[in-house]
């Protein structure tokens, strides 16, 4: 018997609480019921009961109990996304009320990619912060696919990333700086040093990639379109700054990148930029603001972008 989504919804607000969500993710990561309540803090039969009342509540089985553990059903798997998601509210909430009752009389949340963490925000936020203080900025790394999911459930107030495809109804992009795509290595690389390089130079080095769809992958796939070239690769790919600059760190190694997206390694000497100019177009960075109805503080920390970034970072490569 099908049951009116008026319905389940009625009986999740008046009888659902914290713990239900807390079990049904647990018991997804961990495989067992014995597993989950130990996290949880609670006794294996305590847990178990949290389940059955959740599942009561949906009126649906979430689980199958087998010897081996517990297996999601396809309702499970279709729920945790929004168990997820109503946790980490959760965790923001106490996060933004111990702020404001604290030092903070305001909040920004700001989504921004890779690149712009490295080549924007590591210039701009502690100037920003020591001007307002009063401000308590909540950056989420992410990357672009997501900031348009976050948008549509206004869970930030900006984003930092290139200009998408579609931009999101009410919201305008804002640019900031130009990009542009480098070839990077490890200081201790052998072309780290030579000049005017060549494409066909490059070519007869490792290089270790991004992964697709991102835009560096593209970019190598550009580079080596046309030019009859199959370089080596690596047998590792990853989208992760940390471990690519492990490996160019550790290994005879090369990568093609956004330049903004390593501009904080370049800037400490923990990577190098090596000399040859790409036949690559990459486009700028920038701001996805609301065109209305921004808060105080986001405005704010946009005009301060808008009119102090370019000084910053003017700075940071003198």
């Amino acid at each position: 018997m099908t049951i009116a989504t008026s319905v389940l919804a009625s009986r999740l607000m008046v009888h659902a609480r914290l713990r239900h969500i807390e079990a049904l993710v647990k018991v997804r990561e961990l495989g067992s019921v014995k597993r989950a309540a130990q996290a949880l803090g609670l006794t294996q039969p305590s847990t178990t009961h949290i389940l059955h009342d959740l599942e009561r509540l949906l009126d649906c089985q979430l689980f199958i109990r087998h010897a081996r553990g517990m297996t999601p059903t396809p309702i499970a798997l279709a729920l945790l996304p929004y168990a997820r998601r109503i946790l980490e509210s959760v965790h923001a909430c106490a996060e933004v009320t111990s702020a404001m009752t604290t030092t903070a009389d305001s909040v920004v949340r700001i989504a921004a990619i890779t690149s712009a963490v490295s080549g924007l925000l590591t210039h701009a936020l502690q100037p920003f912060s020591q001007r307002h203080p009063s401000i308590w900025l909540n950056v989420l790394e992410t990357d672009v696919r997501e900031i348009g999911e976050l948008i549509a459930q206004d869970g930030i107030d900006l984003a930092l990333c290139r200009e998408p495809a579609i931009v999101p109804e009410g919201w305008t992009f804002v640019p900031l700086i130009e990009d542009a795509y480098v070839i990077a290595a490890g200081p201790l690389h052998p072309l780290a040093k030579r000049r005017n390089l060549a494409l066909k130079t490059l070519f007869k080095e490792t290089w270790i990639l991004v992964p697709s769809p991102a835009s560096p992958r593209y970019a190598f796939d550009q580079l080596i379109e046309g030019a009859d070239a199959n370089p080596a690769v690596k047998t590792v790919a990853t989208r992760s700054q940390t471990i690519l600059q492990a490996f160019l760190q550790q290994e005879r190694l090369i990568t093609v990148l956004p330049k903004s997206m390593i501009q904080h390694a370049l800037d400490r000497g923990q990577l190098v930029q090596l000399d040859i100019a790409l036949p690559l177009y990459c486009e700028p960075l920038g701001m996805l603001t609301p065109v209305e109805g921004a808060g105080a503080a986001a405005i704010a920390f946009s005009r301060f972008l808008v009119e102090r970034l370019p000084g910053l970072l003017g700075r940071a490569t003198a």
